[in-house]
Parts: structure tokens; C-alpha cells; sequence
């Protein structure tokens, strides 16, 4: 068992890496990533024991319901924000988490200090990463990430979309990607390679982004938080999974292998690397 404070993980299987830092000896190993493909692609999700990822609730409330405000949870996702050299998210994810700035200090709570300096043992700038919204149409909410945002914010979206974004936040940097209201997964990660050099790009959500980067090939790996809870569907509350608008054939089932699993209490923190 290894803890921090308020957060403690068991750790029941990974694979042996270098010394750890501060912040990697409360995860219980070091945790790193491989230098190629660039950008490497990571998303992170937590969803109830059921799959699901999203109550439906729109007052900033949702993801922490489903977690939980697990401190184990909350202490991976800053790992992830410090370690990433993009953050990026799609419009619904912005507009369920109504107040939220996706960066280190809105959830290392007691850990800040550790969290930072994790980031520069990793080289990273001291500055969070830029903060990237994926979205086809370009409407966006007034959210604080993009009207008083603690990170860079940058919207990536279609030519067409583009006119929405210069029209609602004409200050904001938009990347454009296509011409068709769907953004393919490969075009949105090589955009972000060749114009922001990224190299880890840490991927929140929603479902439907994630379909887009599955579909394509285009993710690397998975940190999926399982919470001890059972959320239910019913027509009236169809509640998404963890990918939405993509379908495997039962012969073509996208596989992956786990790599690392760990316990913080009564939830399970999952790392899987997408099989080739």
C-alpha cells in the first residue's frame, strides 16, 4: 500500500520502471510514457460499475458524482494534467462541468506542491498545458475555461465551424481541421502534433470524442477509474458509455491489454494500452 496524506492506492499489478518521484512513490511506481507515436494519446474516464460515464447532470457536479470526489481518483487525474503536454476535451465535456479549468490545481487539492513538481521532474513547463476543445459545429457555451481560462485555451474545429467560434470568442486561437462536421480522431491528434508539437496529449472526454479516436486508431492508452456504484439506463435516461458513435463488429472487437491496476479504496484505477 502506498499513500499521501489523504490518498492511498494498493497496488495490485504494473510493470517495473525507474525511481519514483515524489508524487509517483504515493501512485506506487513511476509513472511514464513512451516517447513514440507522437503525440501519444491517453484518455482518462471514470464510470460506474455499469459503464456509465455521464449522469446527464449540467451544473458542473457530473463527473464528481460519478467518482465520487474519490481522493485516489482525483490524485491519477492531477498526474495526468501534470504529465500532459495538451489537455483536451470536446464541447459536451465542456458544457457539463460548468465552472471547471482543466488543470493541476482544480483537483490536487493538498498535493499541489508534489503534483508541480512532478511536472518539471518531467520537463514540463511550469505553465499548465494549453487546454484544447474539439467541436464540429463551433458552438460553444460561455464557459470560464474560455472567457477567464487558467490555461490556454485553443478550439479545434471544422471550417465551418471556425466562423462560429471568431464570431461568439473572436480572441480565442481556433486550429481548423476539414471541411465535414465530423472531425476524424487521426486529423484532430495529427493537428495537434503538427501544430502545437505535442507530444502527450491527455484526453477528458466526452464519449462521443473518444469514438472519434478509437474509431481512427488514434488512442494509445486508457486510465479508467471503475466506482463502486450502479447508475442504471431506462429510455428516459439512456446515460453514455464510455464511446459513443462508434460500433465494433462482434468479429472486430477493439482489444487492449492491461497494464497496471491499483485499488484506492473501494474503486479500481485500470491502465490499458490499446493493442496495434
Amino acid at each position: 500500500m502506498t499513500s499521501g496524506g489523504d490518498v492511498s492506492f494498493d497496488v495490485l499489478t504494473d510493470v517495473e520502471g525507474p525511481p519514483p518521484t515524489a508524487a509517483e512513490a504515493i501512485y506506487g511506481t513511476a509513472l511514464r510514457f513512451p516517447a513514440r507515436p507522437l503525440p501519444h494519446v491517453v484518455a482518462n474516464f471514470v464510470s460506474t460499475i455499469d459503464g456509465v460515464v455521464s449522469l446527464g447532470i449540467n451544473d458542473g457536479t457530473d463527473s464528481s458524482t460519478v467518482s465520487g470526489r474519490n481522493p485516489g481518483d482525483r490524485f491519477m487525474l492531477g498526474m495526468l494534467r501534470a504529465a500532459a503536454d495538451v489537455m483536451m476535451i470536446g464541447a459536451g465535456t465542456l458544457r457539463a462541468n460548468a465552472g471547471h479549468q482543466w488543470t493541476v490545481a482544480s483537483v490536487a487539492g493538498t498535493h499541489l506542491d508534489v503534483l508541480r513538481a512532478y511536472r518539471a521532474d518531467l520537463g514540463r513547463p511550469s505553465e499548465p498545458a494549453p487546454l484544447v476543445v474539439v467541436t464540429g459545429s463551433g458552438q460553444l457555451p460561455s464557459h470560464v475555461a474560455l472567457t477567464r481560462p487558467e490555461t490556454q485555451p485553443i478550439v479545434l474545429t471544422t471550417r465551418a465551424g471556425a466562423s462560429n467560434v471568431a464570431t461568439a470568442f473572436p480572441k480565442l486561437r481556433t486550429l481548423v481541421v476539414g471541411d465535414s462536421g465530423r472531425i476524424q480522431g487521426d486529423d484532430l491528434v495529427a493537428a495537434l502534433g503538427r501544430e502545437l508539437g505535442a507530444g502527450l496529449v491527455v484526453c477528458e472526454g466526452g464519449p462521443t470524442l473518444m469514438g472519434s479516436l478509437i474509431g481512427a486508431g488514434a488512442a494509445h492508452e486508457l486510465f479508467l477509474t471503475v466506482a463502486p456504484w450502479i447508475a442504471g439506463r431506462d429510455p428516459s435516461h439512456p446515460r453514455l458509455g464510455l464511446v459513443n458513435d462508434f460500433v465494433a463488429s462482434p468479429r472486430a472487437l477493439r482489444s487492449t491489454v492491461l497494464t497496471s491496476a491499483r485499488r484506492a479504496g473501494s474503486h479500481l484505477c485500470l491502465r490499458y494500452r490499446f493493442s496495434a
